[in-house]
């Protein structure tokens, strides 16, 4: 990659003008979901997570080697917590989790792959105990279309199961004999697809092999309550203090990484019988020095494997890099103590939803109701697709919630949940739509105490100076957590325009130049727009169509017929691909001049599209695919032909979204790391990714090249800025910096 300093920028802008001048739908996120589905299927254990998972899973090798291991936790630990260990003794298996440790440990020979159809299964990984079966498998390549349209409507349930030679049906975690080294993985069918949409049946066979004795696992170190005190407030304490001088966040057990710890224990808030705890915020990792420690969520960790938690009680898995840290780490975790009212109160709400409501159609009552000795205002009852009704409620504050039932009606389905501010939303879902006049029965009321902050700190008992630090200079990260802080604002004199999507106080598409000034609305209620190529005209989506927005003469013009997200202009500024969003799923390109239908060029309905070769022959797109670690997978289509390859894996990438961008020369992708704040650069050679930004920040929003590829803008979920901040950096100088006065989702760049 070229590299342009900012004065070099600016020279080339100044010579210039001389001579001139989601979201992802619930059906896209349970596809994305099914193709993510690592199944340990232990029944009744569900890692869940208190915080939003936030993680890059590290491709260490699996492990066995157990008198080298306890040498390795003696040393790092000490022998009394050694001892602990050995009592019970876990170990840890990147990319598969904790097992309990024992002498006959297998592992799967090589990854298995099957595709039909466009559809690929892969058994990725598995680690076989004495007492257990830890495998590990992904789907993709399944069109949106195979999946119910209707919620009330269920697709295929069957498990997964395996067969051994003997012809004796096993489940997927039960063990397998020690004298049996094959198996065969069934999949009877891709869970939640319709009959008669995609292959069943499937089959692969597997092949299990003594763990190499060469490599390591990680123990997993029971920690005693030593070091678990919070110390007193004052230099270096830069944290809220808690309400009470109980440890409430406590560290129970601990793996040592190669480059620093992963830390497993649970939030203990000591409740009462009827209570529990709403998490209401990140976790803040502060060091000895007061120095903020960035930290990822280890997806592959079941809490609830290792932890015994009490009443209300919230595990968490944290992992943090020990380079240049002080120990004792402080640990802060917000969160709010939720109690019932008065759980034999009740009130009752009528009102006529009429002969025949219909999806959308909305009341509004604003009526005021006491409940349990509080006051609500049942501001409006909406009507929705599922045969039910959503209830909209505002209080003073402090409800976390309540139940809404309809009487005479039983309900299928149901959620809801407030911001314990102000706003209650609940909703109901049945067989068939409640008519008529309905009584609404309001029932226990849940109270939401004032924010309290747990906390509670860890420091290892032998402290370690040697942890690595040294990167390549060519592959240097350019911001993280402790450097985000130091970025300075754009100097003046950079001409340019920013397309953007602001959040607050509403949603609306936005153009502004670079120094936050020339703010224009160009969109009202609108988002997830794009600039030409030029930067002359902008496009986003609309109800009847996509729209062209002419920024010079301020006039519109619709491409009737489709209607999608994700737009990308083709490089000559002819065409615009999109996801459709409609009946017909995939990709699709649309020509601006007229007279041609859209093209399609894939059927799946959930890819992210990433942009097109600098000839405009091929777009490219990411779509989830089926290896190990769940990461993203990109694609190349031929626009004349229709015909598709891929290219290669985007490691590392984020599970939910990793908002690819191909930059204009087609030398580099932009993408959101696992954690949905770091950023990834790979070469389009397929090259190894490099880690461009390390959890600098809560989240990524937003991620755009300008027109020459030289340089990247990145929008940044911060504490302080909820919708997004916005940062324009050269990647290959990291000389990056903040722009003032902007807010929002980046979409697009221009400079001229």
């Amino acid at each position: 990659m070229k590299h342009r300093t900012y004065a070099q920028i600016l020279d080339a802008a100044a010579s210039r003008h001389i001579s001139e001048r989601v979201d992802l739908t619930p059906r896209i996120l349970a596809a994305i979901g099914e193709n993510q589905m690592n199944t340990m299927q232990h029944a009744g254990k569900k890692s869940r997570k208190i915080f939003t998972p936030r993680s890059i899973r590290p491709a260490w090798a699996i492990a066995l080697i157990f008198l080298s291991l306890l040498l390795i936790s003696a040393l790092a630990i000490g022998p009394q917590k050694v001892y602990a260990a050995i009592m019970k003794f876990f170990g840890y298996i990147p990319g598969i989790g904790i097992v309990e440790q024992d002498s006959g440990l297998r592992i799967l020979a090589e990854p298995v792959q099957v595709t039909r159809d466009g559809v690929t299964v892969s058994v990725n990984q598995a680690v076989l105990t004495n007492s257990e079966t830890l495998l590990k498998f992904g789907v993709s390549g399944v069109p949106l279309s195979a999946y119910p349209k209707d919620e009330a409507v269920s697709g295929c349930i069957e498990r997964a199961y395996l067969r051994l030679p003997d012809g004796a049906r096993i489940e997927v975690e039960a063990p397998i004999p020690p004298d049996v080294n094959e198996a065969t993985f069934v999949l009877p069918c891709i869970f939640n697809t319709l009959p008669g949409t995609v292959p069943t049946d499937w089959e692969l066979p597997l092949r299990f092999i003594p763990a190499p004795p060469d490599l390591t696992v990680m123990p997993v170190i029971e920690v005693t309550a030593a070091g678990q005190e919070i110390p007193p407030a004052g230099e270096g304490n830069t944290t809220t203090p808690a309400p009470t001088a109980t440890v409430a966040v406590s560290v129970e057990k601990v793996i040592q990484t190669d480059d620093g710890y992963i830390l497993i224990g649970a939030v203990r808030p000591h409740l009462g019988d009827t209570q529990s705890i709403a998490i209401t915020g990140a976790a803040v990792i502060h060091d000895a020095n007061g120095n903020k420690v960035a930290y990822t969520f280890p997806q592959d960790i079941d809490e609830y494997q290792i932890i015994n938690l009490g009443q209300g009680d919230q595990p968490f898995s944290l992992q943090v890099k020990a380079a240049g840290v002080a120990f004792p780490l402080r640990i802060e975790i917000p969160g709010k103590i939720i109690s019932p009212a008065d759980p034999t109160a009740s009130a009752e709400v009528t009102f006529d939803a009429g002969p025949n409501p219909q999806p959308g159609q909305e009341w509004t009552l604003n009526q005021k109701i006491e409940l349990a000795g509080n006051t609500l205002t049942l501001v409006s009852i909406t009507a929705d697709s599922r045969n039910g009704y959503s209830f909209r409620f505002e209080t003073n504050g402090g409800i976390a919630g309540l139940s809404v039932q309809i009487d005479g009606y039983t309900p299928v389905g149901g959620g809801g949940g407030g911001d314990y501010q102000s706003i209650v939303n609940q909703s109901l879902a049945f067989t068939e739509q409640p008519k008529g006049n309905l009584k609404i029965i309001l029932s226990n009321l849940m109270l939401a105490s004032e924010t309290q902050f747990w906390q509670g700190q860890w420091s290892p008992e032998s402290v370690r100076s040697d942890w690595p630090t040294a990167t390549p200079a060519a592959f240097a990260v350019c911001l993280n957590a402790e450097t985000f802080s130091q970025v300075q604002l754009l100097p003046a004199g950079l001409d340019g325009r920013l397309l953007f999507t602001e959040m607050n106080p509403e949603l609306n598409l936005v153009i502004a130049a670079l120094d936050g000034s020339q703010r224009q609305v160009l969109a009202p209620h609108s988002s997830r727009g794009k600039f030409s190529p030029d930067g002359q005209k902008v496009a986003y989506p609309a109800n009847d169509g996509i729209v062209i927005l002419d920024l010079s003469s301020n006039t519109t013009a619709v491409l009737e017929g489709p209607t999608g997200y994700d737009l990308s202009w083709s490089p000559d500024g002819a065409q615009i691909a999109y996801v459709t969003a409609g009946d017909i799923y995939g990709v699709f390109v649309a020509p601006l001049a007229g007279g041609s239908t859209p093209k399609q060029l894939s059927n799946l309905g959930y890819e992210s599209l990433a942009g097109w070769s600098p000839d405009g022959s091929l777009l490219y797109y990411a779509i989830p695919g089926a290896s190990a670690d769940g990461s993203f997978l990109l694609r190349a289509v031929n626009t004349a032909t229709g015909e598709s390859h891929d290219l290669f894996t985007l490691e590392n990438s984020s599970r939910k979204a990793p908002m690819p961008a191909v930059s204009p020369d087609g030398k580099w992708v932009a993408y959101r790391a696992s954690d949905n704040s770091s950023l990834y650069l790979k070469g389009m050679d397929g090259s190894p990714a490099r880690l461009l930004l390390d959890n600098p920040a809560e989240a990524t929003n937003g991620i755009a090249w300008e027109k020459e590829g030289h340089l990247l803008g990145v929008s940044l979920i911060t504490p302080q800025n909820q919708d997004g901040e916005i940062l324009l950096m050269a990647p290959d100088s990291c000389e990056t910096y903040r722009l003032p006065g902007l807010s929002g989702k980046l979409e697009g760049i221009i400079i001229p």
